[in-house]
């Protein structure tokens, strides 16, 4: 109903946790009601700590952390010593750095910003835009295979809701999307690897695999940047193995062997 619960202060050390703890209680007393739990944290938090304190609830599955860079001011806060290191420390934690306001910075000011950001965080994806949409399933992870059901045409962001994903859409023509399934138990340690050798243009990834040691339960594998993990799925037994991958224009297509992997071509 666009109700917002916030904190008083948006500091996470440990005098404040218990009031974002409070806050994450509330909010998981109707988990009933909505897909996704999103918090914006303040301009000096750590994203990690306050990732680590939403993991201490058993019905929330971490999903990631995205930093929003300020091309223009990036390169100064990094000079003033009053928050360099707090800056430092989001840039290092982050899964994906969404690099914003490219247009109010020069030429070199944007190759100094892509030098430093490699430096801090050399293995992190990194997303430019400038006062435009950006996918939300980019940002939220809106891609998840339902468990328990036909794959074929279910994508959500829980286990159990249907959402259109939107990667395809004329408004998000720089990004590409692709589904890979298979009708046959996967060999995990194969999974694996492929899931590790994913180029870096493979920004997000969701799905349900099963695998061949234990062909009765499914798992939730998603890739949030550079993080990858599996969880144990909720619901019954699914018919196949089947992920969503987004990524970049520079993400390979679905006909790749380094995509495909373990996978059918699907489309």
């Amino acid at each position: 109903d666009g109700e917002t619960i916030s904190l008083s202060n948006g500091c996470m050390c440990c005098s404040m946790a218990g009031g974002f703890i409070s806050a994450l209680s509330t909010v998981m007393d109707r988990a009933d009601q909505f897909d996704q739990l999103v918090v914006e944290a303040s301009g000096v938090s750590n994203p990690r700590r306050i990732m680590d304190i939403a993991k201490l609830d058993p019905g929330l599955i971490p999903n990631g952390s995205i930093v929003l860079v300020d091309a223009s001011q990036l390169l100064s806060q990094l000079e003033d010593s009053l928050i360099e290191d707090a800056v430092v420390t989001q840039l290092k934690e982050a899964d994906i750095l969404v690099i914003n306001k490219t247009g109010l910075a020069d030429r070199e000011t944007l190759k100094d910003v892509m030098v430093t950001l490699t430096q801090i965080n050399p293995d992190c994806p990194t997303v430019t835009c400038d006062h435009k949409s950006l996918d939300p399933a980019i940002l939220l992870g809106g891609i998840e295979l339902q468990s328990g059901s036909s794959t074929k045409n279910n994508t959500s962001q829980k286990t159990d809701g249907d959402h259109q994903n939107s990667a395809s859409s004329p408004d998000h023509e720089q990004f590409r999307s692709c589904v890979l399934r298979h009708d046959q138990a996967l060999d995990r340690n194969l999974f694996d690897a492929w899931a590790e050798s994913l180029s870096p243009s493979v920004l997000r990834g969701k799905g349900f695999v099963v695998f061949s040691d234990a062909p009765d339960r499914p798992w939730l594998w998603q890739k949030v940047g550079r993080s990858s993990g599996l969880e144990p799925g909720n619901g019954g037994p699914v018919s196949e193995s089947a992920v969503v991958l987004i990524g970049t224009r520079a993400m390979p297509c679905d006909t790749d062997p380094t995509i495909i992997g373990p996978f059918q071509r699907v489309n």
